[in-house]
């Protein structure tokens, strides 16, 4: 049982994380897209 939660955590977690580290990145390039837009705008 310990074995079959020890397989689920390594194939989860991983996916888990590069889904934060992929929304993160989306929230971050939106910012930074409104901040460029308006620094045009001035």
């Amino acid at each position: 049982y310990d074995k079959l939660m020890y397989l689920c955590w390594k194939s989860y977690l991983p996916i888990s994380l590069n889904y934060l580290l992929f929304f993160i990145g989306m929230k971050m390039i939106s910012v930074m897209k409104m901040i460029m837009y308006k620094m045009n705008l001035v």
